[in-house]
């Protein structure tokens, strides 16, 4: 091997690890799961268990279980095909004696509302927007619901039974 092509191994051999390092550091990601676990991990939070993931113009929402703990983790599309961490993550305690749990959360134009159903006659979540609109959701996971929009504040949040009858409202 010459000098020239030692060299040039050398600086390449060098560059490579410089890059590693960036990258490493940079909070950027392959995988979008990879990006939620470091996400956690940064908050000292779970491993938690994702139930359910949503995609959304951005990126994903992962609606997560940990203990007796629910989150949602954005995660955001980052530079061509990396991801990274967006919103943080933090957990919201799901008290079973209350019939719904819940919190809700904004960053830029995007909100959210994520929860806990704890009375098993709830069949529709509904969130009623400030614009007069009403958001549903009837599909749980694991008796957990997420519901997310653009741009418009949240006025209140009802749980129905089957036959139409409020068993939770809360309003904003």
């Amino acid at each position: 091997m010459n000098k020239q092509t030692k060299k040039l191994i050398i600086n390449t051999s060098i560059l490579a690890i410089i890059i590693l390092m960036l990258y490493l550091r940079s909070g950027l990601y392959i995988s979008p799961i990879k990006a939620h676990e470091d996400s956690e991990r940064g908050l000292h939070y779970g491993p938690s268990k994702i139930v359910h993931s949503r995609d959304f113009k951005d990126g994903k929402y992962y609606l997560c279980k940990y203990d007796k703990w629910i989150s949602v983790d954005e995660i955001l599309k980052s530079k061509l095909f990396f991801w990274r961490a967006g919103s943080p993550s933090f957990g919201l305690e799901n008290k079973k004696d209350k019939s719904v749990v819940f919190s809700w959360s904004r960053h830029d134009s995007r909100r959210i509302v994520y929860g806990a159903i704890n009375d098993a006659r709830i069949k529709k979540i509904e969130v009623h927007l400030t614009d007069g609109t009403t958001l549903t959701e009837t599909k749980f996971y694991d008796n957990l619901f997420l519901i997310n929009w653009e741009a418009v504040n949240m006025k209140k949040i009802i749980a129905r039974d089957s036959s139409d009858n409020i068993i939770y409202e809360s309003e904003y």
